[in-house]
């Protein structure tokens, strides 16, 4: 011990400058982090915790630089000095309370006006530390009154600001996992422990004075009896807190790339849109717009009662009927493909209820649905791919299988959700040949379709068929909170 406390003592000036260095470090990287987006609540806090980093080194860099200035300037200069490094220590402690009160106050939705507690304490602080310096010091006892001044701002700042940063960053852990980030508590758990850290370091262990509880704990009691500064712990402190604060930033990365996604995804719908809006304009509206001349031909040809006229007009409806048609089956191919489920309240089990009844207006298949999951259902994003996928397989059976018998199957294991689908019909022939008739065309595109929909939710979609003897559909989706693989 007497060798480790001869190092320390020796290499002390590495220390003091080390540790400050490490918390400004910490302060800019959180500060360059791009948040802008974010609607994580840590991301509109960590500018306070950038800040406390920030006057924290500069306010600890004072310990190696006026001390080299004191060979040359005056004791009056220095005595500035010294207090100006005081306060900046207590505004920057102030900044690490407000950063965990502010955390704490979006976390439980509290009234804004509790921020006010740090500010109130600061101030009363420095009350103190100005007005009581003229009566209370002179050139002999500056020295205790600085390590005063300095432990009360750590009893009343750091050590309550730093307990309740502890709490704050814990109850993030729910907004985490809400946003599917769950491996990232493990990380936010370490930032925890390394803020919790700097508490006993930085906020209990102070400097010696002939005060309670500093006579108790104090960094000369703490360095003579391990023979470790309590600086070294502090800093040691300060690299975990960069260390692991710094790699929750990383959540901010994922949720910008979802954001920009999002964005890239809206303007591809709004370019959707109006391409859509383009093709109903100049092609179904014209269509229907020539229709109508159409139509008024046909009323000049019926005023003129000559059977050879009627029968030109009986003809010419024909036409107009089919045309009319056409245009009804194309608008509903667009509809089609634009609708979603309307009542995105009901459950899902509902929404395959509703698509029997919905599909198999003629009963020509008997359906049999089994839904025995009883958990909660997948989020909207999640549960609008399944119900498209489900629909396009009984669509299908329907359509195609020539199946007299169809199954539903809804269940669950321990980390998915189940969905099978089977059918007593002539199987998929389109799986094995190469056949481009209208039929296999569209089916082939229906089972693409529902494969690149259970690959946008992370879940897979097996198909088996043989011919005459059914089809066999399998949707496996991960339940709520499971990590994706």
């Amino acid at each position: 011990m007497i060798i480790v406390h001869k190092f320390f003592e020796t290499n002390l000036i590495i220390v003091y400058f080390v540790y400050p260095l490490i918390f400004f470090l910490m302060g800019f990287g959180i500060l360059l982090k791009n948040r802008k987006y974010s609607r994580f609540f840590l991301a509109r806090s960590l500018q306070y915790l950038a800040i406390f980093g920030i006057l924290h080194g500069i306010a600890d860099w004072g310990s190696i630089f006026i001390p080299i200035q004191e060979s040359y300037m005056s004791k009056s200069f220095i005595f500035v000095l010294v207090s100006l490094k005081q306060i900046i220590n207590a505004v920057s402690f102030y900044f690490l309370f407000y950063f965990g009160l502010d955390l704490l106050v979006q976390t439980k939705k509290w009234n804004k006006k509790v921020l006010l507690l740090p500010l109130f304490v600061l101030v009363t602080w420095l009350a103190n530390f100005i007005f009581l310096e003229p009566v209370l010091v002179n050139e002999n006892n500056q020295k205790w009154w600085f390590a005063i001044s300095d432990i009360w701002a750590r009893y009343l700042l750091a050590f309550p600001g730093g307990l309740i940063s502890c709490y704050a960053l814990f109850l993030q852990r729910k907004q985490f996992e809400n946003f599917g980030v769950s491996e990232m508590t493990k990380t936010l758990f370490f930032a925890v422990f390394s803020v919790g850290f700097y508490t006993i370091s930085g906020g209990l262990i102070v400097p010696y004075a002939p005060v309670l509880p500093a006579l108790l704990f104090n960094s000369e009691l703490f360095f003579n009896s391990t023979g470790i500064p309590i600086e070294l712990f502090r800093g040691i402190s300060g690299l975990f807190m960069a260390f692991f604060i710094l790699s929750i930033l990383k959540v901010f990365d994922i949720e910008f790339q979802n954001y920009f996604y999002l964005s890239e995804k809206n303007r591809a719908l709004s370019k959707e849109r109006n391409k859509i809006a383009r093709d109903l304009h100049d092609g179904m509206i014209q269509s229907i717009y020539a229709t109508g001349l159409h139509l008024e031909r046909i009323r000049k040809f019926l005023f003129d009662h000559h059977g050879e006229k009627i029968a030109q007009a009986d003809s010419e409806l024909q036409i107009v009927i089919k045309k009319l048609n056409d245009v009804i089956r194309e608008i509903r191919g667009y509809i089609k493909h634009l609708k979603i489920p309307a009542n995105q309240q009901s459950t899902l089990k509902e929404q395959i209820e509703s698509l029997l009844d919905e599909l198999n207006i003629a009963q020509k298949t008997q359906f049999d649905l089994a839904y025995n999951y009883l958990g909660a259902d997948p989020p909207l994003a999640k549960s609008v791919q399944i119900y498209y996928i489900i629909k396009e397989a009984i669509s299908n059976i329907i359509r195609h299988s020539e199946a007299t018998k169809a199954a539903i199957l809804v269940q669950e294991n321990k980390k998915e959700i189940l969905f099978e689908i089977t059918d007593n019909g002539k199987g998929i022939s389109c799986l094995e040949d190469n056949s481009n008739n209208e039929e296999s065309f569209f089916l082939k595109q229906g089972i693409k379709n529902m494969k690149y929909r259970a690959q946008v939710i992370g879940g897979k979609l097996l198909i088996t068929s043989e011919l005459g003897e059914g089809t066999k559909i399998t949707l496996q989706v991960k339940k709520m909170g499971e990590a994706e693989e």
